[in-house]
């Protein structure tokens, strides 16, 4: 019998969200919700996605309100980024000091990695009802409090 490996301490980071139209989806949010997005123009990455590496332009977004952390990002056909809606949430973003055990714990218990390659400190992760989970790493989160941090200073410049 296999024991079940329990995740590492996670820390939420910040909630995705997908939309079907970036620039609206900035201006609707920053109306209803007070947020400065920063980001938002088209950006070539490599990614594994579905255990293929691929070159993929994304339109990503990062906002704050309070202590709370926003990603927007625009749907793209043959990605995990989709959606019927204007806008949806679509995952929860969670640091891990141990990110690789992460990963690894998450895959024993049945999440399928659907982004990044097997063994990668990072990821995408559904559960078998559709729960998605992004584990990063210290350099990813350097990464996103760039942005969060010009997002509050934008805030509080006015």
């Amino acid at each position: 019998m296999t024991e079940t490996v329990g995740v590492p301490e996670l820390r939420l980071i910040h909630t995705g969200l997908v939309c079907r139209d970036m620039d609206a989806a900035q201006s609707q949010l920053a109306s209803t919700l007070g947020v400065h997005w920063v980001g938002g123009q088209p950006e070539p990455w490599t990614l594994t996605l579905f255990g293929e590496k691929r070159e993929v332009t994304l339109r990503i977004a990062h906002a704050c309100l309070g202590d709370s952390a926003y990603e927007l990002i625009e749907a793209k056909a043959n990605t995990p980024w989709l959606t019927e809606a204007d806008i949806a949430q679509h995952h929860l973003c969670f640091h891990s000091s141990e990110p690789a055990q992460s990963c690894a714990a998450l895959e024993q218990q049945g999440f399928t990695r659907i982004m990044g390659a097997k063994g990668d400190a990072t990821g995408y992760f559904r559960d078998p009802d559709g729960l998605l989970i992004e584990i990063i790493d210290d350099g990813l989160l350097g990464y996103l409090e760039h942005y969060y941090q010009q997002s509050r200073q934008r805030a509080d410049a006015l």
